[in-house]
């Protein structure tokens, strides 16, 4: 729904994001360099794969890709500082990971939220 003019946002949207951002951040693990974020890259990359199938199959690659590279990182590693790329405070690689993956586990709580709303309970 619409509330005080922003639109809500459906479960495929949650799902692109996660997708994106997942991939877009393995890059940063497996280089170790956090890669630029080009806001039209995103957009066009996005909405290229905003459908069911493209978008489920995207996350998981995605999200398997993120998997793998932050395993691959050493702790000395993964302690080195960054700069957050979202909130540009302080962090570190092993935070980063932290981070992402709680937006993953938030937007797939967000969409089973959607889902009761719609009725589905099992």
């Amino acid at each position: 729904p619409t509330i005080d003019g922003n639109p809500g946002r459906d479960a495929l949207d949650q799902v692109l994001e996660c997708a994106y951002l997942n991939e877009w951040i393995a890059t940063g693990f497996t280089s170790g360099t956090l890669p630029a974020y080009d806001t039209n890259a995103s957009k066009a990359k996005i909405d290229a794969n905003r459908n069911s199938a493209a978008a489920l199959q995207w996350l998981i690659d995605g999200t398997e890709k993120l998997a793998s590279a932050v395993q691959n990182r050493t702790v000395a590693q993964l302690s080195e500082s960054i700069i957050h790329p979202f909130t540009e405070q302080p962090s570190n690689w092993a935070e980063l990971a932290d981070f992402f993956y709680w937006n993953t586990v938030y937007h797939e709580g967000q969409v089973n939220y959607i889902q009761v709303l719609y009725g589905d309970l099992s």
